[in-house]
C-alpha cells in the first residue's frame, strides 16, 4: 500500500501580525491581529504591559490630547474588529516600577470595523466600514457610565477610509470606498456642508488640507485639488498606477504610488517638480519628516520625506534637492505602517514580518570615502551606468542600485567609455585600462575582469569608441589608443584642435563615425571623424567647421560671455555661457541665432538634447527641463551643490543621472 503524500503544513506563527502603532513620549502602543494591545518602552525596548483576554484585532489607535496646551497625554483610544472603541489610561503599577494601560471605558455604536481616527480640540472622529463617522466629545471619553456619540454622520455609501480636520478644527474632511469626498461642519450641531459624490473613480486613499484648498488621492491614480466652496476640481494630475498616500507642506504636495515612485507637485501652478524612483516596489506610505525643533521654521524647499515600501525598507528623501537621505533596513516583509514620535527624531514601523521597529535618523552624514564623481557613462547594451570617482573606484549601477564596484585605478578616474562585447575603458592621468563586465545571474551582481592596460604620456580627458578605442588628451589631441605607443603613432592622431578647441561632447553617428562638439571663447566647433581601419592617416578622416554662435555684433558693444556648454541634435544647436544664458540656432537657417536669455543664475555646465526636451545643468545647483519646441521651462530639480556632470540614459531618454560639487549622485526621471 502506498502512503498518501504528506500535506504541506502551514507555518506556525510565534506571534500575531502588528497592525498599527501609536507613540507618546517614551511609550509605544502596538495593536495586533486578534491579540489586543501591548505597551513597550521606547528607551529600553522592554515590553511593559499586554492586554489580557482581548482577542480582537486592533487596526487603529490614537493618543488623545484633551487640552491644547498639553505636551504629553496618558489617554489612548483604540478601535477594534469587534466594532468597539476602548479608552485606556496609562498609570504606574502599585510597586511603581512599570507603566501599564488600564481600560477605563468601552463604547461604540458603529457596526463596522473602525478604519481611521482623528481629533480636533473638541471631538474624536471615528471612521467606520459601516459607512458612518462618529463624533465623540473629548470631555466624555473618561466618563462612567459608557458614553454615547455626540452625533453620527451619515452620507457615505461605502466604508470611510480617511479623515482630516481642517487647520482651525471647524471642518472635517472624509473620503471613502464610495469614491466620494464629504465636508462636515462640526460646529454644533454637526452637519454635512458639501458633497463631492464622484470625486474619484476608485477608493479614496488619502485627504489633506492646504491653506487654500483640499487634496485627495485615490487608487484611480489621480491627485485632485478641490475648491470646497465651489465644489469644483481646480486641477488634477494623473499617473498610470494607484496613488497610495499624500501629504502637503506649503505649496508642495507629495504623493507616492504603487510603482514605487515619489512625486512632488507644486499645486499652485499645476507643475510636477520632480519624480523620483524611490523604490522598485509599491510605496504604502509617504509622510513629512516632523519638525522636532519647534523654534525653527521648516522651509518648504528643505523638506524631508520618508517612504515605506513593499520592499521592506523605509527611505528618507529631500525631494526638492533630489537627495536620497537615508535607507532604513531591517524588516524582512512589506512595511504597512509608519508613525513618528513627536519632539524627538524617531519613528516606528510595523511590517508583515510581525515586528515593530524603532528608528532614529540624524542629519549627520558619514564621510564619503569614494570621493567625487569624475566620470559618468551608460553602457551600450547592458543597461548599466558607470560612475568613476577621483579615488579610482568604479561603480556599476542598474535600476538605481549598485550591482558591482572595483578599485580599477590608484589615481582619479578622468574618463569612462563603453565598448562592444561588454567591455569598458577607464582612463586616469597615467593609464587606460580595459575591463570586461561579467554578470552573476544568480545574484544579479556584476564584476570586472581586466583585459589590458595602456600607458599614456598625457592626461586623458575623454574616451570614445568608434570601430576602435580613441582618447582625447588635455590639449585636445585625438589618438587611437591601441597605436599610441607604436612607431607610426603620428598616423593615428588628429591634431586639428590642439590647444585651440576644448572638446565638450562626442555623439555617435553610426558604428563607424562620430560627431565631436567643441568650443573656443566665442565660437562653436563641429567635428566629424570617420574611422574605417588603419589605411591612411586618422587626420585625413577628420573634418571640422566653426560657427559664430551669435548674430553679428554691433561695433562698440561689450564682449560676449564665454561659452561653457554646447549640445547638438541634427541641425539644432544649443549654447550656454558662464553667466547662465542660453540660446540656440533657428533651423533651417543654421547661421541664424536667437538672443542670449537668462536660463540660470550661474554658469551653465552641461547641455543635453532629447527628441522633445532641452536639458540644462548649472553651477546654481539646478537641472532644468525646457520644451524643445516652445522653449518654455517644464521641469526643475535642485541639487545640493553645483551640477558638474550629467548624462541622459540613451535607452530611456526621460531618465538622467548627474553629480554635483557635494559628491552626490542623483538619479532623476520625468514624464512627458
Amino acid at each position: 500500500m502506498q502512503e498518501p503524500p504528506l500535506k504541506k503544513l502551514k507555518a506556525v506563527t510565534s506571534q500575531p501580525a502588528a497592525l498599527c502603532v501609536a507613540v507618546n513620549g517614551d511609550y509605544v502602543a502596538v495593536g495586533y491581529h486578534a491579540d489586543g494591545i501591548k505597551l513597550f518602552s521606547l528607551r529600553s525596548g522592554e515590553k511593559l504591559w499586554a492586554s489580557v483576554d482581548l482577542d480582537v484585532s486592533v487596526p487603529c489607535m490614537l493618543w488623545v490630547v484633551l487640552e491644547a496646551e498639553q505636551t504629553d497625554t496618558d489617554l489612548l483610544v483604540s478601535g477594534g474588529s469587534d466594532k468597539c472603541l476602548r479608552v485606556w489610561k496609562r498609570k504606574e503599577e502599585e510597586e511603581g516600577m512599570k507603566e501599564v494601560l488600564e481600560m477605563v471605558g468601552v463604547f461604540g455604536v458603529q457596526s463596522g470595523t473602525i478604519q481611521a481616527l482623528a481629533q480636533n480640540s473638541t471631538y474624536l472622529a471615528t471612521a467606520s466600514d459601516d459607512f458612518t463617522i462618529g463624533l465623540w466629545l473629548l470631555s466624555d471619553l473618561t466618563c462612567d457610565p459608557p458614553i454615547q456619540p455626540n452625533s453620527i454622520l451619515r452620507g457615505h455609501n461605502g466604508g470611510v477610509t480617511c479623515l482630516a480636520f481642517s487647520p482651525d478644527g471647524a471642518q472635517l474632511l472624509s473620503g471613502g470606498k464610495d469614491q466620494a469626498l464629504m465636508v462636515w461642519d462640526v460646529t454644533a450641531p454637526a452637519v454635512r456642508s458639501k458633497t463631492l459624490p464622484h470625486a474619484h473613480r476608485d477608493w479614496i486613499t488619502g485627504c489633506v488640507w492646504t491653506p487654500d484648498c483640499v487634496l485627495s488621492s485615490s487608487n484611480d491614480g489621480r491627485l485632485c485639488l478641490w475648491d470646497l466652496q465651489a465644489g469644483q476640481c481646480l486641477r488634477e494630475i494623473s499617473w498610470t498606477s494607484p496613488l497610495t498616500s499624500v501629504c502637503c507642506l506649503g505649496q508642495y504636495v507629495i504623493a507616492s504610488c504603487a510603482e514605487g515612485a515619489l512625486h512632488v507637485w507644486k499645486w499652485e501652478t499645476n507643475t510636477e517638480i520632480c519624480h523620483i524612483s524611490a523604490h522598485v516596489t509599491r510605496i504604502h506610505h509617504c509622510s513629512l519628516l516632523p519638525n522636532t525643533d519647534k523654534g525653527k521654521e521648516v522651509k518648504s524647499e528643505e523638506m524631508s520625506v520618508f517612504t515605506a515600501s513593499d520592499d521592506g525598507t523605509v527611505k528618507f528623501w529631500k525631494p526638492l534637492q533630489v537627495e536620497h537621505f537615508s535607507t532604513f533596513r531591517g524588516h524582512s516583509g512589506a512595511i504597512h505602517g509608519v508613525v513618528c514620535k513627536e519632539r524627538v527624531p524617531q519613528f516606528f514601523t510595523v511590517s508583515e514580518d510581525r515586528s515593530l521597529r524603532c528608528w532614529t535618523w540624524t542629519t549627520a552624514s558619514p564621510p564619503n570615502l569614494k570621493g567625487s564623481v569624475t566620470a559618468l557613462c551608460f553602457c551600450q547594451n547592458d543597461d548599466v551606468l558607470l560612475a568613476g570617482y577621483d579615488s579610482g573606484l568604479l561603480e556599476l549601477w542598474q535600476n538605481n542600485s549598485v550591482v558591482g564596484h572595483k578599485q580599477v585605478l590608484d589615481d582619479p578616474i578622468t574618463a569612462v567609455c563603453s565598448m562592444p562585447d561588454s567591455q569598458i575603458a577607464v582612463a586616469s592621468m597615467k593609464l587606460i585600462g580595459v575591463w570586461k563586465l561579467v554578470w552573476n545571474k544568480e545574484h544579479d551582481t556584476a564584476s570586472l575582469v581586466k583585459v589590458t592596460t595602456y600607458k599614456v604620456s598625457e592626461p586623458v580627458a575623454r574616451l570614445f569608441y568608434c570601430t576602435a578605442l580613441f582618447g582625447v588628451d588635455k590639449s585636445g589631441e585625438i589618438f587611437d589608443v591601441a597605436h599610441m605607443n607604436s612607431e607610426d603613432n603620428w598616423c593615428h592622431k588628429v591634431r586639428n584642435w590642439n590647444h585651440e578647441v576644448e572638446l565638450l561632447r562626442v555623439i555617435n553617428n553610426d558604428k563607424k563615425s562620430v560627431w565631436l562638439l567643441g568650443k573656443s571663447e566665442e565660437e562653436v566647433y563641429i567635428g566629424f571623424l570617420f574611422a574605417m581601419g588603419t589605411e591612411g592617416t586618422l587626420e585625413s578622416t577628420f573634418s571640422t567647421l566653426s560657427m559664430k554662435c551669435d548674430e553679428e555684433e554691433e561695433e562698440g558693444k561689450k564682449r560676449r560671455s564665454l561659452i561653457t556648454a554646447v549640445a547638438m541634435d541634427n541641425d539644432f544647436v544649443v549654447c550656454g555661457d558662464v553667466e547662465g544664458n542660453m540660446w540656440f540656432n533657428r533651423p533651417p537657417e543654421l547661421s541664424s541665432w536667437s538672443k542670449r536669455k537668462p536660463a540660470h543664475s550661474d554658469r551653465i555646465s552641461v547641455l543635453r538634447l532629447t527628441d522633445s526636451t532641452i536639458i540644462s545643468a548649472s553651477y546654481d545647483r539646478t537641472v532644468k527641463l525646457w520644451d524643445r519646441d516652445t522653449k518654455k521651462q517644464v521641469g526643475l530639480f535642485v541639487c545640493g551643490g553645483p551640477v558638474l556632470i550629467l548624462e541622459v540614459n540613451p535607452q530611456r531618454p526621460t531618465e538622467l543621472v548627474c553629480s554635483d560639487g557635494e559628491r552626490k549622485l542623483y538619479f532623476l526621471s520625468w514624464r512627458e
